[in-house]
C-alpha cells in the first residue's frame, strides 16, 4: 500500500522534482547503533512506568474529591492519636473510645459518599467496604440495595448483590426488599431482587417470591426462572 502511493508521488512530480526523487532514493539510510536502540526503549519504559505517586493518589482516591475527603480524615485521625499519646492523662480510655467512635462515623461517611459517586470503581470499592458492616447499618444496606437495583454498571450491580448477602435476613432490610420488588416494574430491578432473594432470602421471602410469580406479577422470564429454581418446573 504504502509502495503504491510512493509511485503515485513520483508520477506527479515535474522533471527537477523527479531528479530529487531519485537523489533522495539512492541516500543510504543507516540503521541506528545498539546503544542508540537500548537508550531509547529505555527512555520508552521510563516514561510510560507509573511513579509511586500516582499509585499513591490511585490508592488513597485522590483523583476524585472522596479521595480527598479520605486524606483529609486521615489527617484528622492522626492528629488526634498524636494529641492522646502527647498529653497522656487518665482519661485516655475515654479519649481513645471517643477518637474509635469518630472512626467509625468517618468511615461510614465515606463508604456513603463512594456508594453515591460518579465513577463506576469508585463506587465498586463502596460496595466492597460496606459488605461488612452493612448488616449492622440500615442506611448503609439501603444504599447498596439502590446499587443492586439501579446501578448502570453490571459488576457493580453484582457485585452489591452479593455484599447484601448478610443483610438480606434481617427483618427491616428483607422487607423493605419485597416491597421493592412488589412496586418494581422493569425488569432489570426484578431481576436483581429476584437474584438476591433467591440466592440469600429465607423461607418467608421464598414463599412471597413464588406467590408474586403465581399472580403474574414478574416478568414472564423472571415467572419461569423462578420455577425453574423453587419448584423445578417451568410451566
Amino acid at each position: 500500500m504504502a509502495e503504491k502511493k510512493v509511485s503515485k508521488l513520483a508520477l506527479e512530480l515535474d522533471d527537477s522534482g523527479k531528479a530529487l526523487w531519485d537523489a533522495l532514493g539512492g541516500v543510504e539510510q543507516e540503521e541506528p547503533s545498539p546503544g542508540l536502540r537500548r537508550s531509547f526503549h529505555a527512555k520508552l519504559e521510563h516514561a510510560s512506568r507509573r511513579s509511586w505517586l500516582d499509585n499513591l493518589r490511585d490508592f488513597l482516591g485522590l483523583r476524585s474529591n472522596t479521595g480527598w475527603l479520605t486524606s483529609a480524615a486521615c489527617l484528622l485521625v492522626g492528629l488526634v492519636i498524636g494529641q492522646v499519646s502527647f498529653v497522656g492523662s487518665g482519661d485516655d480510655g475515654a479519649r481513645l473510645a471517643a477518637l474509635e467512635e469518630s472512626i467509625t462515623a468517618l468511615n461510614r461517611r465515606l463508604i456513603l459518599d463512594r456508594l453515591d459517586d460518579t465513577t463506576p470503581s469508585t463506587r465498586l470499592r463502596g460496595v466492597m467496604d460496606a459488605a461488612s458492616v452493612a448488616a449492622g447499618d440500615a442506611e448503609i444496606a439501603s444504599a447498596l440495595l439502590v446499587r443492586a437495583t439501579q446501578d448502570r454498571v453490571p459488576s457493580v450491580r453484582s457485585a452489591a448483590i452479593d455484599a447484601l448477602a448478610s443483610s438480606t435476613k434481617a427483618p427491616a432490610i428483607g422487607e423493605q426488599i419485597m416491597s421493592l420488588l412488589e412496586q418494581a416494574e422493569s425488569p432489570i430491578v426484578q431481576f436483581a431482587l429476584v437474584d438476591l432473594v433467591l440466592r440469600y432470602g429465607n423461607a418467608a421471602q421464598i414463599d412471597q417470591l413464588v406467590n408474586l410469580a403465581e399472580q403474574d406479577r414478574l416478568h414472564p422470564d423472571l415467572q419461569r426462572h423462578v420455577y425453574a429454581s423453587v419448584k423445578g418446573d417451568t410451566a
